[in-house]
């Protein structure tokens, strides 16, 4: 997987920002091949009853605890390389972060 944290900073930056996220944090975004994501997928949704769907994005949120170095690390983003949209899918991520979900 390829880190590309910095490439869709703006739009996470605003992101995070809208919904009160304060101070320094952390987000990881990853590219992902088909491949990784669906393994991904299997080891980490099929146990939350999504066995049979895709997803072209995946979130793992973490405590929104402050380290001892004063960042709030809020998770990792993995995303698809397939997709063409990897702006929307970074700030979709995002909100599941910061525990916004859709039905």
């Amino acid at each position: 997987m390829i880190n590309i944290s910095s490439k869709y900073k703006n739009i996470i930056e605003k992101t995070v920002r809208e919904h009160g996220i304060k101070g320094d944090y952390e987000i990881n975004v990853f590219l992902a091949t088909v491949s990784e994501i669906k393994d991904l997928h299997h080891k980490y949704m099929a146990s939350q009853g999504y066995e049979d769907e895709y997803h072209d994005v995946l979130s793992f949120p973490l405590d929104r605890e402050v380290g001892p170095d004063g960042i709030t690390r809020l998770g990792d983003i993995v995303i698809c390389d397939q997709e063409k949209d990897i702006e929307s899918l970074a700030e979709h991520g995002c909100l599941h972060l910061l525990g916004i979900h859709h039905e």
